[in-house]
């Protein structure tokens, strides 16, 4: 990657975001800088799935000339993001016998063992994203992160396999070739995001992720620093938005203008407050009270996190979210929304925002930049495990320091 720059864009229902960073430091000791952002609107995309080609190849195109006006750099690869609907996952197990004299586990036993777990039978339209793994078993010591170098008789590995459909990929592709961008990798939007708003002692003890988007929402669910479940539902904050204009008949640009101001008007500060709205079709004004948004916006946020709750219970993983619940994502902002969830789920609830950067980490330090960011720090995790990360020159100061022994 050229002068360490690494490119994110997350692809949504609403908006598509570039983020542009920059890894900075010694290697082992790298530093990940935002370093330009860039936003654009688009109706090229519904629940995840492209639906104008050419309008989202234009939004791609303002989007990451943004980010690059920004950064005052050239955007040309990067690592993009995939959601929807139509995205699978499933649990798998691998086992191989360990052969050789000193009978050492090696990468290629590894890779042999999460080979074996990955051999599931695929539908002709579906394709793998991930093989993500869990755990290993040596013999029976259960728990192992790590096994290579490790003696042992028997290898056996649980994984994590996502799947997505064949025609959903290829058209995202095709947007972003006619966009000028090669694509490094596509990651789930669950995993991007995940990189950007989960401490690393979350996922250990267990943490749910929700991820409220305009068209989708994304759940996944963490535990012993794996990922151990992801979905994705039909609803998000496109829903809000359509429930707000349909119950108090004014236009959807006014309804999304009023959640956003109010959220589900929970404040105690505005239940006593009314406020004026157009009608459709041109008809008179009229004055509604703030308290309404509760009864028409509470149904839906409860109808969301039931959903997400249900998902997670039909896993066995209810006792698994020991660090509670995480929410992040556009529609996430939303007042009362986290009161809502804490009710709903009986567990600790907080609002996720990236962290762990810096430079213009101030500008994008919002769950609607969650998964831009994410992608970031994952283009950073996976430059160095394939050690094509470059040392940064040593300067003067560092080699008199060096030689000098400190």
């Amino acid at each position: 990657m050229k002068d360490n720059y690494l490119v994110g864009i997350d692809i949504g229902t609403k908006k598509i975001c570039t983020i542009i960073g920059q890894v900075k430091g010694d290697i082992g000791q790298e530093e990940l800088e935002v370093i330009g952002y860039g936003l654009a609107e688009t109706s090229g995309v519904r629940k995840g799935v492209i639906v104008d080609m050419q309008g989202t190849v234009d939004s791609i195109r303002r989007s990451v000339k943004e980010a690059e006006i920004t950064a005052g750099v050239e955007a040309e690869s990067a690592y993009v993001n995939i959601s929807g609907s139509h995205i699978q996952s499933i649990n798998a197990k691998g086992s191989i016998n360990i052969t050789g004299r000193n009978r050492e586990i090696t990468k290629d036993d590894v890779d042999r063992a999460v080979t074996h777990g990955s051999s599931i039978m695929l539908p002709n339209d579906k394709d793998i994203l991930h093989v993500l793994t869990q755990e290993f078993i040596v013999d029976t010591q259960e728990g192992v992160k790590n096994p290579i170098g490790m003696i042992g008789t028997n290898l056996e590995v649980y994984i994590h396999i996502v799947t997505a459909s064949l025609t959903a990929t290829k058209n995202l592709l095709i947007c972003l070739k006619k966009a000028k961008m090669d694509v490094i990798r596509m990651v789930l939007s669950h995993i991007a995001t995940a990189e950007s708003v989960l401490m690393p002692d979350e996922k250990e003890l267990g943490v749910a992720l929700i991820d409220i988007g305009a068209g989708t929402t994304d759940i996944a669910v963490f535990e012993k620093g794996a990922l151990s479940y992801s979905a994705t539902i039909g609803v998000g904050g496109d829903n809000f938005t359509n429930d707000l204009a349909i119950g108090t008949r004014t236009p959807i640009d006014r309804a999304e203008m009023i959640k956003r101001k109010y959220g589900c008007g929970m404040d105690p500060n505005w239940k006593n407050q009314n406020i004026e709205i157009p009608s459709v079709g041109g008809k008179k004004r009229r004055c509604i009270s703030v308290s309404l948004l509760t009864d028409i916006l509470k149904p839906r946020a409860e109808e969301i996190f039931e959903m997400a709750k249900e998902k997670i219970e039909s896993q066995g993983l209810s006792n698994s979210i020991n660090a509670g619940v995480v929410i992040t994502g556009g529609s996430a902002q939303l007042e009362g929304l986290m009161e809502i969830a804490d009710d709903i789920f009986a567990a600790p609830v907080r609002l996720g925002k990236p962290f762990g950067m810096g430079g213009l980490i101030d500008k994008v330090n919002s769950p609607d930049f969650a998964t831009a960011t994410g992608l970031i720090k994952y283009g950073m995790l996976d430059l160095k495990d394939k050690g094509i990360l470059k040392q940064k020159p040593e300067g003067f100061f560092q080699r008199v320091k060096r030689q000098l022994g400190f």
